[in-house]
């Protein structure tokens, strides 16, 4: 996906020769409360396996001219972890060159520590600073505590895209083709469950965008966006090596129901290659049938499950798939989910980033998932 940046940003950035800094918008019920506050000690971390896919911490550093303190001292305080949101911006200096990008738009979740500086000013104190460590989610963590009070289901079953804004209340951005609901599906009481159910209908994951809106990531690989060097000419710190079996699998068992509540069983298996589920005569391959259970209510016939459990084992039965760490130079613009090439010794090899962890130094941390 990529945050969005200039031309020019992007080219700093690769160059690798800038320095950064974090600066926070506060918000409260949908209103800027006070602009471009320096926040210190970020930590602001991507997962896209996760739920709630970004997470982070700051210090938010505050002083003003009318000894006024930021300490929040009621459920309406501008850091108050109720409601309260706070607009994390990365801000990357070359020379002459300033750019302010966006990173997310973010719910203030706890607020750990907080205190004010206070001096003596003609007989009273007076407030000259507050420093407040406060720690920040995702607007889907708002649906994640939303959850349903008793079994309900979609009144209306002609787009998905609806009713996953009818279901968060969060503003949508439609970047991937709509689609039927296939059946009316008796939600349960995980509010973010039933709306990631209805993301996999149309075969993508939940995405929240820097500007705070629900948009989707396909689960089929997209193209590369951009390509990471060695070197000189790129930004890779280190590219570590390893290979598992997490998530790879040789064998898909789709599980669901009909709507008048027979079974339905479909089964894909790799018949060929090192990943075979079995030998062609019929004994166990070297490594066995590993199978993955899907279980989808939305599947409403065989036809369509043994399409599912085809999908899915091209993209589980991939040999060779690993994830590995890669340090680069700090790069705003990664995003869970983003493809990339990389350079190394001895080829080029294309990965999706799973996640991202970084903080004020001059790199970042990528586990990347790469296949071959």
């Amino acid at each position: 996906m990529s945050r969005i940046a200039s031309d020019v940003c992007r080219a700093v950035l690769a160059g690798g020769e800038f320095d950064h800094y974090y600066s926070a918008d506060l918000y409260y019920a949908g209103e800027r409360r006070i602009p471009n506050v320096p926040v210190t000690k970020v930590r602001f971390d991507e997962d896209g396996s996760a739920q709630v896919q970004q997470s982070g911490s700051c210090t938010v550093v505050w002083q003003d001219d009318y000894g006024t303190s930021i300490t929040p001292d009621s459920a309406q305080g501008v850091l108050a972890p109720f409601g309260a949101e706070i607009y994390l911006y990365s801000t990357i200096v070359a020379g002459p060159f300033i750019e302010k990008v966006p990173l997310g738009q973010f719910r203030i979740t706890n607020v750990p520590s907080a205190q004010d500086e206070e001096m003596l000013f003609k007989g009273q104190y007076i407030t000259t600073g507050s420093m407040v460590d406060v720690e920040f989610k995702e607007r889907l963590q708002r649906v994640q505590q939303d959850r349903f009070d008793a079994p309900s289901a979609p009144t209306d079953l002609t787009s998905v895209w609806a009713e996953i804004g009818r279901q968060t209340g969060l503003q949508i951005t439609r970047n991937i083709a709509d689609a039927l609901i296939p059946r009316a599906v008796a939600y349960q009481e995980d509010r973010l469950k039933a709306v990631y159910d209805l993301a996999n209908v149309l075969d993508a994951t939940l995405h929240m965008t820097a500007d705070g809106a629900l948009s989707m990531r396909p689960n089929a690989w997209p193209a590369p966006i951009d390509a990471l060097y060695r070197g000189d000419r790129g930004t890779i710190v280190s590219v570590g090596k390893g290979m598992a079996t997490d998530g790879v699998y040789n064998r898909v068992a789709v599980r669901s129901t009909t709507d008048g509540g027979t079974a339905i069983l479909a089964t894909a298996a790799k018949t060929d290659g090192p990943l075979r589920a079995v030998n062609a005569d019929g004994s166990r391959s070297p490594w066995g049938a590993v199978t993955e259970f899907v279980d989808s209510q939305y599947v409403t016939d065989t036809t369509t499950a043994l399409q599912y459990a085809q999908r899915e084992l091209g993209r589980v039965a991939v040999i060779g798939r690993r994830t590995v760490p890669i340090v680069e130079t700090f790069n705003p613009l990664r995003e869970r989910g983003d493809v990339i090439t990389v350079e190394r010794a001895k080829k080029v090899i294309t990965g999706r980033i799973k996640s991202i962890e970084r903080d004020t130094g001059p790199t970042q941390t990528m586990q990347v998932v790469i296949n071959g």
